[in-house]
């Protein structure tokens, strides 16, 4: 509904003559009542000031690919926990992947530090296309993630 440009009461488009409110003649000269469409989309590359940081999910897909083993793709989710544990872990299956090929398999030590950065990296790639194409994920403060 349009609101009287006198009063500023809102009124509707059949009061055009007379304000049922303040008595004003042509209350609604000059003054747009358009309908907005809600469904359309909004477009999230003009940000304002207060407004919320989106998460991307390409930008999740290449912090899995390039930096993984850090735990940066879940600072990025802003689940600070899970990204300290997730460098635990990736720094336990680095230690026990090294000692199981230098030890155990007895391979030289250069095969034995480069394999084991390779599997981590090959687990957090394919961690990184998982959460790429999950449906509805969402990061720590309960935003879909775009």
């Amino acid at each position: 509904m349009p609101n009287c440009k006198n009063c500023g009461a809102r009124i509707s488009k059949f009061d055009a003559d007379i304000c049922p409110v303040c008595g004003a003649t042509k209350p609604l000269e000059g003054v747009s009542s358009e309908t907005v469409e809600i469904t359309s989309q909004i477009d999230l590359n003009n940000f304002k000031d207060g407004q919320k940081v989106v998460c991307r999910r390409q930008k999740l897909l290449l912090f899995f690919i390039a930096f993984g083993f850090t735990g940066l793709p879940f600072y990025y989710l802003k689940r600070k926990k899970f990204a300290i544990l997730w460098l635990i872990i990736n720094l336990a299956i680095l230690a026990a992947s090294f000692s199981l090929i230098f030890f155990v398999i007895k391979l030289h030590i250069a095969l034995a530090i480069i394999l084991p950065i390779l599997l981590v990296y090959i687990i957090n790639s394919v961690i990184g296309l998982i959460y790429n194409y999950l449906p509805d994920l969402k990061d720590g403060e309960g935003e879909f993630v775009n």
